[in-house]
């Protein structure tokens, strides 16, 4: 019932825009606070006006981060519905994990591709580590909902987040800000761009973040903290007939793990055996900002190198553009699982590699005034390496041995392994789409892309000790596959009166199947099925002038095949055991309404709702070796309702002192944060609360922002896993607590 009359409240705040709108005078947008209507975005590879657009997207402008002090792309989960980031899971920090709709991928695996895609100008990118997130000089966050499989890249079948650069022009500018905030973290960011001679420009940007970590380790390094620099060159030609884009950034990370916790722990065999022949294991921390851990395995580091040309010719009737990528990042991170520094029960560390090369080209052609077609061709390279070292039970085969036990049981308890993963992925996709209007405010689009793949995986796997292969006689093993799919979409929308439209369409998405990455015998040495999901929306975008805007979707999406990521036990070895397995059918609909209205000329009130109803229709999955029906879990980060509600007030305090005042509560419904629907894993229904007051001093470009973000303290989990019944513990990952800020800032 809470959360029934928490959806109606928040339906009927955001309803308020429509009604009111009729009574309020245009008035000038003020900074920070700018409407729906007046953000431009490229959702469908063209500059549109966001209300424009027959599509489900939320953008957020460099104002709209500002005011909001959000410093991250993924704290945009707390003003977009139907949006969730997890955290990096396995020490790491840096990668960028979002679910929409019910959909995503938070596995870091090389062998396992995003569900939802992430694009950097135009660029996808495969292995989010080392992207660059936190730079000023970010001109606009796009999420496009829905899958995207027409216009965008190469895995986008739940939705696209894409993050758009400012471009250097013809006037000289610079914004700097300096924060200091809880745990003695401090952040430095520069932007500036200027022209040079003739049609050039340039702009740069720099990031410096420091801190201490907010989970205590006793014997070493806090986890959570921060230590990272970067920067960002963009150089610009803006000619007559040829425009040319070159960017360039870089980042180095070097941070402890991100923040974990063992939140139970019931003995197992093995840790019997630990106990017994090595050390007593294990203690479960008595709180969540307290654990301890083997220094090496606290460590997250990340270097990144990336750079992306764009040309962008004028042809007359035509546009022709080129980008042209390359990405390339290496990181090493690592998680203490046992939350003990005096043994190593389990943990592993990861050595990651990743490089893609990539070439889009795109030709638009005008539609005589009626509307406009792209046709475009895609080919991406990547090839990536993984050295992963499992640790579990350290030292307990040659204890093992020195005590007389017969070498082949000492072996089958060597559980320190070595990995060595090695994969390249081909992709080649050509793509149409055109939109024309058949009639005065009646628009068609229709689009497709064809997609092939292939994926080559080798892998070697070596018990630390015994020197044997993990796969008994099978040291090393190749495996290579390709998949192709064609990926349709039309919409259909009518502008009723200017400022008011509706649409419908349908689209279809699709993510390549890909291989099992850590398997534990021979049988599940082998790949898994690509993904297919059909999407069928409609909506309605209405905007009030400069007064207010009501955007609304229904949804309703047929998920075939579903890559499902799952933890289970070896009925053989007694291993735990993380495969990707594909669920035969699966259902999500629902609805999304998000809003803005002026109330005042210095007061405005934004929102959004995300109602989702998600669940498997055929899910057979094998546990203990057994083919079960589990139809009736909750598919994970799937959350019932997600809403937030935001009223920001703009006010002068003096002759030359203007304040901005902002509160910002996000809410989500209870949700499960794994596959398995573990009940010590289960995310409740909370509110996240952040408030702030910016003071800034008129016609100078200083000002000063206080704020605070999740007021209430509240610690709630975010991931997690189960292993239980093979180590013993259950693993969390809680969200950062309390966190008091202060930022000095200059535009201008």
């Amino acid at each position: 019932m809470r959360k029934a009359l928490f959806g109606i409240t928040a339906l009927g705040t955001l309803c308020l825009p429509a009604m009111a709108a009729a009574r309020q005078d245009d008035g000038p947008a003020e900074a920070g606070l700018q409407s729906a209507g007046d953000i431009v975005v490229t959702a469908r590879r063209r500059e549109e006006k966001l209300q424009d657009v027959p599509i489900a997207v939320s953008a957020v402008d460099a104002s709209g981060l500002d005011s909001r002090g959000l410093g991250t792309v993924t704290q945009i989960g707390q003003i977009a519905p139907n949006i969730q980031f997890t955290p990096g899971q396995g020490g790491n920090s840096g990668a960028i994990a979002p679910f929409i709709r019910g959909v995503g991928e938070n596995d870091f695996i090389i062998t396992s591709d995003p569900a939802v895609g992430v694009y950097i100008d135009g660029v996808y990118v495969a292995r989010t580590f080392g992207a660059m997130t936190e730079l000023l000089g970010i001109d606009r966050v796009e999420v496009l909902r829905g899958p995207q499989g027409t216009l965008f890249g190469k895995n986008t079948a739940g939705g696209a987040i894409n993050i758009v650069s400012a471009v250097p022009g013809q006037q000289r500018k610079i914004e700097a800000d300096l924060r200091y905030g809880s745990f003695n973290t401090v952040r430095a960011r520069l932007y500036a761009e200027t022209p040079l001679s003739g049609d050039w420009s340039l702009g740069v940007a720099a990031l410096g973040e420091f801190g201490e970590g907010w989970q205590k380790v006793p014997s070493g390094k806090n986890l959570g903290n921060r230590n990272v620099v970067g920067g960002k060159a963009a150089l610009h030609h803006d000619g007559a007939t040829l425009d040319a884009l070159l960017q360039i950034d870089g980042l180095r990370r070097r941070q402890h793990a991100a923040p974990h916790s063992m939140i139970a722990f019931t003995p197992t065999f093995l840790s019997d055996l630990q106990s017994a022949f090595l050390a007593p294991c294990c203690a479960v921390p008595d709180h969540i900002d307290r654990t301890d851990g083997s220094p090496a395995l606290n460590r997250d580091e990340t270097d990144a190198f990336n750079a992306a040309l764009t040309l962008t010719a004028d042809l007359g009737g035509a546009t022709l553009k080129s980008i042209t990528a390359y990405r390339h990042v290496e990181a090493l991170f690592g998680r203490d699982g046992d939350a003990s520094a005096a043994i190593d029960y389990a943990g592993d560390v990861h050595d990651e590699k990743a490089r893609q090369i990539s070439q889009e080209v795109q030709l638009a052609l005008d539609l005589g005034n009626r509307g406009t077609l792209l046709l475009g061709a895609f080919v991406y390279r990547e090839k990536t390496r993984d050295d992963t070292r499992l640790v579990v039970a350290d030292g307990l085969y040659p204890a093992l041995i020195a005590a007389g036990f017969d070498p082949a049981l000492a072996t089958a308890l060597d559980l320190n392994i070595d990995f060595r993963n090695r994969q390249r992925t081909d992709n080649l996709a050509l793509f149409a789409n055109g939109n024309y209007e058949l009639a005065d405010g009646l628009s068609l689009e229709l689009g497709a892309r064809y997609t092939w793949e292939k994926k080559k995986f080798s892998q070697s796997a070596m018990r630390l000790y015994s020197g044997q292969p993990l796969l008994a006689g099978t040291p090393y093993y190749e495996l290579e596959k390709s998949w192709d799919a064609f990926t349709p979409r039309a919409s259909l929308s009518y502008k009723m009166q200017p400022g008011l439209m509706a649409y419908a369409s349908f689209s279809r998405g699709f993510r390549s199947g890909g291989f099992n990455g850590r398997p534990t015998s021979l049988e599940e040495v082998g790949s898994y099925d690509p993904e297919y999901l059909t999407a069928y929306e409609a909506g309605i975008k209405a905007s009030f002038g400069r007064i207010a805007t009501v955007n609304l979707a229904v949804f309703r999406n047929s998920y075939k095949d579903q890559q499902i990521l799952v933890s289970t036990v070896s009925p053989d070895s007694g291993l735990l055991i993380v495969r990707n397995e594909n669920a035969g059918r699966s259902r999500i609909q629902g609805l999304e309404l998000e809003g803005m209205v002026r109330v005042s000329p210095g007061f405005t009130l934004s929102g959004a709702l995300g109602l989702l109803d998600a669940k498997y229709l055929d899910y057979v999955s094998v546990i203990n070796g057994v083919p079960t029906d589990v139809s009736d879990r909750k598919p994970k980060q799937a959350p019932d309702i997600t809403a937030n509600l935001g009223a920001a007030y703009e006010t002068p305090l003096g002759d030359a002192l203007d304040g901005l005042f902002r509160v910002d509560i996000a809410y989500k419904s209870e949700v499960h944060v794994d596959t398995e629907n573990t009940a010590l894993l289960r995310q409740p229904d909370h509110a996240i609360v952040n408030a702030s007051a910016e003071f800034r001093l008129t016609g100078t470009g200083l000002s000063l922002r206080a704020g605070v973000d999740n007021i209430t303290d509240k610690r709630i989990i975010t991931a997690g896993y189960d292993a239980s019944t093979s180590f013993g513990f259950t693993e969390a990952y809680y969200s950062p607590p309390r966190r008091y800020s202060l930022t000095l800032a200059y535009r201008h």
